[in-house]
């Protein structure tokens, strides 16, 4: 059986934008070490866009959270956006998972995919307070939503 899953990469300075398409499962593994391969020192931002993947399985969502770790050790801030409705559901299984088992026991307060699910909102919002607080300013939380 032939893989369908690809990866197309396009980069504005240093942010490298991800659009992975297809069944995401075992059989991508090497496609996405190949990526992680050519993601270099240059890169501050990977965006993964998840528009086009139609499936995605337990190995799948392993392999995005190793590589969402792997970026992390290198400094590297990842945002995965626009996840469908099959693998976000393979997200919150995996959480629901990991939350049972840590009640028995005493986890992390996160699940698995909380790196996965951050919005730039998030990032922001983090980034500012850990400012205020280190400044010794009060935190102010954000009331104002925007969309794209």
């Amino acid at each position: 059986m032939e893989c369908d899953f690809h990866i197309s990469e396009r980069r504005y300075g240093s942010t490298v934008h991800l659009a992975p398409a297809g069944e995401f499962g075992f059989d991508a593994g090497p496609v996405w070490d190949g990526v992680e391969a050519g993601i270099d020192g240059s890169v501050d931002v990977a965006v993964c866009d998840m528009a086009l993947v139609r499936f995605m399985d337990v190995t799948g969502l392993n392999r995005l959270i190793a590589f969402a770790e792997a970026l992390r050790a290198r400094g590297i801030a990842l945002f995965v956006v626009n996840v469908r409705t099959q693998p976000a559901h393979v997200m919150d299984l995996r959480d629901d998972l990991a939350e049972r088992g840590e009640a028995f026991i005493g986890g992390p307060a996160e699940g698995p995919t909380a790196a996965l699910r951050r919005t730039l909102t998030d990032r922001a919002t983090a980034v500012r307070n850990r400012a205020a607080d280190d400044e010794g300013r009060p935190v102010r939380p954000r009331d104002a939503q925007h969309s794209v």
